[in-house]
C-alpha cells in the first residue's frame, strides 16, 4: 500500500470521529436546550428578578410555578407543619382546580392540608390565613369546632382531630437557579 493510502485512510477516519464527536455535542445542546424549556421559565422583562430558570429542590415536584414534598410517613398536622416550615415552606394551600388535580394524582389519599378550624371563629381558614372557598371540592365534609384539621381525600375535605396522624405535602415556590458566576 503506497504512502500516501495509509495518511488518507488516517485523515479520513480523524475526519469521522470529528463528525460522530460534532453529531454528539449538538445532540446533548439540543436536549439540554429542551430540558431547560421544560423546566425553566422567563420572567417577564419588567421583573426586578430578571429572566432565569427557576428549579425545585431534589425530591420536590415541580407543577407550574411551585415545588411540592410528599410525605411518605405520617405525623400530628403540627408535626406536619412544622416539617414543611423546617424545608423553608408550608403546609398545602390549594387555590385552583389544576393544583387540585396535582395534588390527587401524586399522593395517597388522605393528606394534611393547611387547613385548621380553631376556637373562637371556628371558620375553616388556610395557614396562609385566608378562609376556605368550598366551591372547588367535590364535597366538604367539616363540622366546625375546636382543633379540628383539613385533610384531602379523592377531591373531598375531610375534618379529623389535629392529633391524629396523616401523610402531607408541603409546598413553595420555586428558587431561581444559580448561574454559576462569582458568589459560592
Amino acid at each position: 500500500c503506497p504512502r500516501w493510502h495509509r495518511l488518507a485512510l488516517r485523515l479520513g477516519a480523524a475526519g469521522i470521529l470529528i463528525l460522530v464527536g460534532a453529531v454528539i455535542v449538538r445532540g446533548v445542546w439540543k436536549f439540554q436546550s429542551r430540558l431547560k424549556q421544560f423546566v425553566c421559565e422567563s420572567s417577564p422583562s419588567n421583573s426586578t428578578e430578571g429572566p432565569g430558570c427557576k428549579l425545585c429542590p431534589p425530591d420536590w415536584l415541580l407543577h407550574r410555578d411551585k415545588c411540592y414534598w410528599v410525605s411518605k410517613n405520617k405525623t400530628s398536622w403540627n408535626e406536619s407543619r412544622d416539617d414543611c416550615s423546617g424545608r423553608g415552606s408550608r403546609l398545602l394551600v390549594i387555590w385552583n382546580q389544576d393544583e387540585m388535580t396535582f395534588i390527587q394524582t401524586n399522593s395517597k389519599d388522605g393528606v394534611w392540608l393547611g387547613l385548621t378550624s380553631t376556637s373562637p371563629t371556628r371558620n375553616w381558614t388556610w395557614v396562609d390565613r385566608s378562609l376556605l372557598n368550598t366551591t372547588l371540592f367535590k364535597a366538604v365534609h367539616l363540622p366546625a369546632g375546636n382543633n379540628n384539621c383539613g385533610v384531602i381525600k379523592a377531591y373531598e375535605i375531610h375534618c379529623e382531630s389535629c392529633s391524629a396522624t396523616s401523610e402531607w405535602i408541603c409546598e413553595k415556590g420555586k428558587a431561581p437557579k444559580s448561574t454559576g458566576t462569582g458568589d459560592s
